[in-house]
């Protein structure tokens, strides 16, 4: 066989291009690989920086650190994931660190490309007027109407009129005819200013209760009977305006009714404990609002939990009983004020306040469970919180003790301390057969623009289920009340029922000081309270007129 090759063709300088073409397909497929893979990572850290304002202003601040942390080590978008590193720190309060970041930023002028109106708009919704004024400060070099109009708000909520007033000045007519009713509402704030105080704290009524003294920087309270200087500190956070639980009308009242009297009072609005009067007008108690705070001896107020703790033994036979006066424990001597003679049941027990039954009673608990249920009701206890407010609880010494000492828990005496607003929220307690709604007295808060950024919500506790066990204590409350040698007899009303039990402590040479809590209307309870009078007398005689003239005020048209 013979090949002809006189129509082909072969050269060294075809093959070359052939491999020149080859490579460049190569380049070109790498190149083309690249990009979508930069393209891929680029498209990845910007969904990234999405997610993470979204996680911020969600205020999900764990997942947008988790998501912030795996996202920072990207090529990309390194100046948003910076910003954002200092806004997740703004959101979490670390101000300095945050502050910063933002200042190298902004001085290595670094491009970013963040939704900045929107972060701007959440910390002025919550009123987070720190951390809007350093992101605000930030962005201001940049221009834009966006940034000046926060400044602006930043400015008024600490005050400075003037720098305010000139930044909105500076806004163009665009931005102004868009958001003229906030700009009104700023402007007449800024113009309130020239008056020197700014109302800021004010009743369930929307009556004041408190301003803020420009010229003095500080709070000054309108109602008797309450210290609101703790709210000082907040306002100079930035303005804010709170809506409290205080009926003014109400604190006032009392007021009158302590005209003769030193002492504490707490008035709770049920179910929800909010708190409609506490008022404080202490003999000797230095620090201010001593109805949220001092701690006082409580006496026979006491006795029904030590009765709850004894039906709940489901023990019977002490009663019926014969009170001789007096019963010896350890040495000590515990004395009625007067022989009970028979005591048929636990009801008059209470009803009679009898020291005796309530001895005996005792001694069937014992003290481990006495204590355990001491501690059910919050005693020994963190104080309850509202904020930056804070409600005290009492206290007992939980060292197990002879008789004597679990006598004289049992009897509210020497052993254990409590204060009118825990008082107040025992009677609460009772009046919803177990359950407990903390109480509060922060009802709303408002930012400069009226805006609300916190309204309190209700959190309900069952603090027992034993629901019987309170019927009969409540049953037994009314009939200090109700029957004609009860404690609280002379605190009878016809025009509502009432549910108490009176305590007297102090010694007859230093003063007795009459103590009271309760709740009415027994059916459906509307308010639950608890008062002090010291140096006052006893309690069914000064605490009980005491409580008829309470109630005549509650209901007065």
């Amino acid at each position: 066989m013979v090949l002809d090759y006189k129509d082909v063709s072969f050269s060294f300088s075809n093959r070359r291009a052939r491999r020149r073409r080859k490579k460049l397909r190569l380049a070109v497929l790498l190149f083309f690989a690249l990009a979508v893979f930069l393209g891929y990572r680029y498209l990845k850290a910007r969904l990234a920086v999405d997610e993470i304002q979204d996680l911020l202003v969600s205020d999900r601040l764990p997942e947008a650190e988790k998501r912030l942390h795996a996202a920072e080590s990207s090529l990309f978008q390194r100046g948003n994931m910076r910003e954002l590193r200092a806004l997740q720190e703004l959101c979490q309060g670390r101000l300095a660190e945050a502050e910063t970041r933002l200042k190298k930023l902004r001085q290595a002028k670094v491009s970013t490309s963040l939704r900045s109106g929107q972060l701007l708009k959440y910390f002025f919704d919550r009123g987070e007027y720190l951390q809007l004024k350093i992101y605000a400060d930030y962005l201001l070099p940049r221009g834009g109407d966006e940034a000046l109009w926060f400044y602006a708000l930043c400015q008024a909520a600490f005050l400075n009129r003037g720098e305010s007033e000139k930044a909105l000045a500076g806004l163009s007519p665009p931005y102004k005819k868009a958001n003229d009713k906030a700009l009104d509402v700023l402007s007449r704030f800024n113009r309130s200013l020239r008056q020197g105080r700014v109302d800021y704290i004010f009743d369930k009524n929307d009556q004041p209760l408190a301003y803020f003294d420009l010229r003095r920087r500080v709070t000054c309270s309108l109602i008797p009977g309450m210290d609101l200087g703790d709210f000082d500190a907040q306002f100079k956070k930035g303005v804010r305006f709170f809506r409290l639980t205080l009926d003014s009308g109400l604190q006032k009242k009392v007021d009158l009714l302590f005209k003769d009297y030193f002492g504490t009072l707490v008035l709770l609005d049920l179910p929800e404990n909010s708190i409609a009067v506490a008022y404080s007008k202490p003999r000797s108690y230095a620090a201010p609002n001593a109805a949220l705070a001092e701690l006082f001896e409580p006496g026979s107020i006491i006795k029904i939990i030590s009765l709850l703790a004894y039906l709940r033994q489901a023990e019977s036979g002490l009663f019926p009983l014969v009170c001789p006066g007096q019963i010896t424990l350890g040495g000590r001597i515990f004395s009625d004020r007067i022989e009970h003679g028979p005591v048929r049941d636990y009801g008059q027990a209470l009803a009679q306040s009898c020291n005796f039954s309530f001895v005996r009673m005792a001694l069937r608990v014992g003290f481990t469970r006495l204590a355990n249920l001491l501690q059910r009701f919050y005693f020994n206890g963190p104080p309850f919180t509202d904020g930056f407010i804070q409600f005290h609880t009492g206290r007992f010494d939980r060292k197990l003790g002879d008789d004597s000492r679990l006598a004289k828990l049992a009897l509210g005496l020497e052993e254990i301390r409590a204060t009118t607003v825990h008082a107040a929220v025992l009677a609460a307690i009772f009046s919803q057969s177990g359950q407990l709604f903390p109480p509060y007295l922060v009802d709303d808060v408002k930012n400069i623009l009226g805006l609300g950024f916190y309204h309190h919500s209700v959190r309900p506790v069952r603090v027992l289920a034993d629901d019987l066990n309170f019927m009969r204590v409540k049953k037994a409350m009314v009939e200090v009340v109700e029957n004609e040698n009860g404690t609280g007899h002379r605190a009878h009303s016809e025009s509502v029922g009432l549910a108490i039990k009176t305590g007297t402590t102090g010694s007859s040479r230093q003063g007795l000081d009459a103590v009271i809590i309760g709740f009415f209307p027994v059916e459906k309870p509307r308010y639950a309270f608890a008062f002090r009078l010291q140096g006052a007398g006893l309690a069914e005689f000064d605490g009980a007129f005491f409580l008829r003239d309470l109630l005549k005020f509650v209901y007065q048209k």
